[in-house]
C-alpha cells in the first residue's frame, strides 16, 4: 500500500535530487534568492487555498496514508508545495539560462501592450467566472476554485514578465509541460493506489487519461505556469539591471533599497527603455562568436550578469586589438591608438587613483564626446565602445592603460627577445584583462573580497592566469600571426638564427619555410613556460565568489586543452583547437568534478 510519504520518497524527492545535482554549478546567489522567494510565496499563497479545498471535501485522504494533519492539510501536502516548486524551478533553469535575458526583451510598444493586457483581461474574466462556479458541493467547485485562485497571481506575474515569457516561448513550454506530464503520471499512480481521492460530487468527472480527472491535469499545468512565470519574472528583472546598470545600480543584497529596485525592475516595461544597449550587446556577442569559439563556449557557464559583462569586456578588447592589427599603415595605427587612448581618458577622468571605482554611490555616466567616435569607428566598434562605457564605472583604469601598452608594443613592432619580454607582453594584453574579469565577477555576484591582502593575491593570480592563456594563444598562432599580421611573439632566445627566423616570420610571412619541426619546438617551449605558471594561477580561484569558481576553471581548462592539442600533434598544426564535444567534455569535467576542491579548501590566504 502506497502512502503519501512514499510518493515523495519514490517519485518526487529523487527527481529533485537529480535536478539539484545537474544544476548545482549554476546556482548563484541570485538564483538562490529566486528559488527561496518563489518557494516561500508558493507555500504562503497555496496554504489557505488548499485548506479551503480540503475543508469542502474536494480532496480526501485516508488517515492511514498520511503522517499527520495541520489544519485540514496533510503534512506531506505542505511538503509538496515546496517540492513541486523546486522541481519545476530547477528543471526550468536547465532550459532557460543559456540566452542573455536582454535578447528576449520586446521593444515594440504595440505588441508589448497587446501581449501584456489582452491575457490579463481574459484572466480577469476567468477569475470572475471561477468565483461564480466555485459553489461548495457542486460539480464545478474544484474547477472554479482553481480558476479564482490561480488567475490573479498569473495576472500579476504576466504584467511584469508576460512579454518575456512569450519571447522565450520554446524554453518556457518545455519548462512547463515536462514537469506537468510527470506530475500527472505520479498523480495517476497515487489516485489508483488510493493515496488520495478526488470527490466526484465536486468534480466534472471528465478524465484525461484513465482515472486522472481533468481538474488535476489543469491544476498541475496552471501551478507550473505560475512557477515558471515567477522564475521568468526574476530573470527579466535581473536582465533589466544587467542591461541598464546606470538606471538600476544597486547590486544583490537583502536591503530594502535592493528589494524596492527589484520591484521597479519587475514592473518596468522594457519597451519604454532604450533598445540601443541591447543592440550594442548583440554586436559584442557577434564579436565574441567570431573571434573566440573557446571563450564563447566557456562564457555559457557563467552566471547571467557576469556572462553579459564579460562579453562586453571581451568584445571591447578584441575590437581595439583588431583596430591596431588590421591596419597596415603605421601612421594610421598610431592615430587609432591615440583614439583608443582618448576614449579611455574620457571614461576614467573622474578617478582619483588607478584602482578607484564608483560603486559606493549611484554611478554617473562618463562624459564621452561620441561624435568623434561616430566619425572614426565602424558600427561594430562603436557598439563595443558604447557597451564598455555602460560598465566602466565599477572597473579600474590601470588595466586599460596596460592594454594600451600592449598595443604600443605592436605598433612599434618590438621584438620579443626572451621569456621575460613574452611574460611582460602577455601581462599587458591579457593579464590586464584577467584583472578586469575579477572586477566583473565580484561586482555582478554582489560580493566583495573581504580583505586587501586576499584582493591583491587574487589580482596577481588573475594577471598570471591571463599571461598563461595568452602564451597558449601565441603558441597556437605562430603561423596565423606570421601570415596575417607579419608578427612574431616567439622569444628570439629560442632561435638558432634569430635575425633569419624573425625575417622569415615577419617580413616574408612564410612561416612554413622554417619547417614544422622547428615551429613545433617553439610552440612546445612556450607551452612549457605557460605550464610552469598554470597551476599557480589557479590558486586565486578559491577566493572568488563561489558561483564563478567552476566557470573560471572551465575557461582555463578549455585553453589548456588547446595547449595539449598543440603538444599532441605529430607536426605543428595550422591552428589547433578543441572539437565541440571535446569542449563539452572538458566543461563537464571541470564544472562538476575538478571544481569541487575549490569549494572545500580552507578560506585562508597562505600566499598573501
Amino acid at each position: 500500500m502506497l502512502t503519501y510519504i512514499d510518493v515523495h520518497f519514490i517519485y518526487t524527492l529523487p527527481v529533485v535530487a537529480v535536478l539539484a545535482l545537474i544544476t548545482w554549478p549554476f546556482i548563484s546567489r541570485l538564483e538562490l534568492f529566486k528559488i527561496g522567494f518563489v518557494c516561500t510565496m508558493a507555500f504562503v499563497y497555496t496554504t489557505p487555498w488548499d485548506n479551503y479545498i480540503i475543508f469542502h471535501n474536494a480532496w480526501m485522504y485516508k488517515p492511514k496514508n498520511i503522517l499527520a494533519v495541520i489544519g485540514y492539510v496533510p503534512v506531506e501536502e505542505y511538503m509538496f508545495f515546496i517540492i513541486q516548486t523546486l522541481m519545476t524551478l530547477l528543471w526550468a533553469l536547465i532550459f532557460t539560462r543559456w540566452s542573455p535575458a536582454c535578447f528576449n526583451f520586446n521593444f515594440n510598444k504595440t505588441s508589448y501592450a497587446l501581449i501584456r493586457w489582452m491575457p490579463i483581461l481574459v484572466l480577469a474574466l476567468t477569475t470572475l467566472q471561477g468565483y461564480n462556479i466555485a459553489v461548495p458541493g457542486k460539480n464545478t467547485f474544484y474547477l472554479g476554485c482553481i480558476m479564482w485562485w490561480s488567475c490573479p497571481v498569473i495576472m500579476f506575474l504576466w504584467y511584469g514578465a508576460g512579454n518575456y515569457f512569450v519571447k522565450k516561448s520554446t524554453s518556457s513550454a518545455i519548462a512547463v509541460i515536462v514537469p506537468t506530464l510527470y506530475l500527472c503520471w505520479v498523480d495517476r499512480i497515487a489516485l489508483k493506489d488510493d493515496v488520495w481521492h478526488i470527490n466526484e460530487k465536486t468534480s466534472l468527472n471528465i478524465f484525461v487519461a484513465g482515472d486522472l480527472p481533468f481538474e488535476e491535469c489543469l491544476f498541475f499545468l496552471i501551478t507550473n505556469v505560475i512557477i515558471v512565470l515567477g522564475s521568468m519574472a526574476f530573470d527579466k528583472s535581473y536582465g533589466i539591471a544587467d542591461t541598464y546598470p546606470f538606471e538600476f545600480s544597486f547590486r544583490y543584497s537583502l536591503s530594502l533599497k535592493y528589494c524596492y529596485q527589484k520591484i521597479q525592475q519587475f514592473v518596468r516595461a522594457e519597451c519604454d527603455m532604450s533598445p540601443s544597449q541591447v543592440y550594442d550587446i548583440r554586436q559584442c556577442l557577434n564579436v565574441l562568436k567570431r573571434a573566440s569559439k573557446s571563450f564563447d563556449v566557456a562564457s555559457l557557464v557563467f552566471p547571467a550578469g557576469v556572462r553579459l559583462h564579460l562579453i562586453i569586456l571581451y568584445a571591447f578588447c578584441r575590437v581595439t586589438d583588431d583596430m591596431i592589427d588590421s591596419e597596415p599603415n603605421v601612421g594610421v595605427k598610431k592615430r587609432k591608438l591615440k583614439l583608443i587612448e582618448t576614449f579611455i581618458d574620457e571614461l576614467f577622468k573622474d578617478r582619483n587613483s588607478d584602482y578607484d571605482v564608483k560603486t559606493s554611490m549611484t554611478p554617473r555616466k562618463p562624459e564621452v564626446n561620441w561624435e568623434q567616435y561616430r566619425l572614426e569607428l565602424t558600427d561594430e566598434e562603436l557598439s563595443c565602445f558604447r557597451a564598455i562605457s555602460q560598465i566602466s564605472f565599477y572597473l579600474p583604469r590601470k588595466p586599460f592603460y596596460e592594454l594600451l601598452d600592449g598595443y604600443r608594443w605592436d605598433v612599434e613592432g618590438k621584438t620579443v627577445q626572451n621569456e621575460t619580454d613574452l611574460l611582460l607582453y602577455s601581462s599587458y594584453v591579457a593579464g590586464s584583462v584577467g584583472t578586469l574579469c575579477v572586477y566583473v565577477m565580484v561586482y555582478n555576484s554582489g560580493t566583495q573580497i573581504d580583505d586587501d591582502e586576499k584582493h591583491d593575491f587574487v589580482i596577481r593570480k588573475a594577471q598570471q592566469m591571463g599571461q598563461v592563456l595568452q602564451i597558449v594563444n601565441i603558441s597556437r598562432d605562430i603561423v596565423t600571426d606570421s601570415e596575417t599580421l607579419g608578427r612574431c611573439y616567439v622569444p628570439a632566445e629560442y632561435m638558432d638564427d634569430a635575425a633569419a627566423d624573425i625575417n622569415t616570420l615577419c617580413s616574408d610571412r612564410d612561416p612554413w619555410t622554417l619547417g614544422s619541426e622547428k615551429l613545433k619546438s617553439y610552440a612546445t617551449r612556450m607551452i612549457r613556460l605557460a605550464n610552469r605558471y598554470q597551476m599557480e594561477s589557479l590558486e586565486g580561484i578559491q577566493y572568488l565568489p563561489y558561483e564563478v569558481r567552476g566557470p573560471v576553471l572551465v575557461a582555463t581548462d578549455i585553453y589548456q586543452g588547446v595547449a595539449c592539442a598543440v603538444e599532441a600533434s605529430p607536426t605543428y598544426p595550422r591552428r589547433a583547437s578543441l572539437g565541440k564535444w571535446d569542449k563539452i567534455f572538458v566543461g563537464i569535467n571541470s564544472l562538476y568534478f575538478k571544481s569541487l576542491k575549490y569549494f572545500f579548501q580552507v578560506d585562508r590566504c597562505k600566499h598573501c
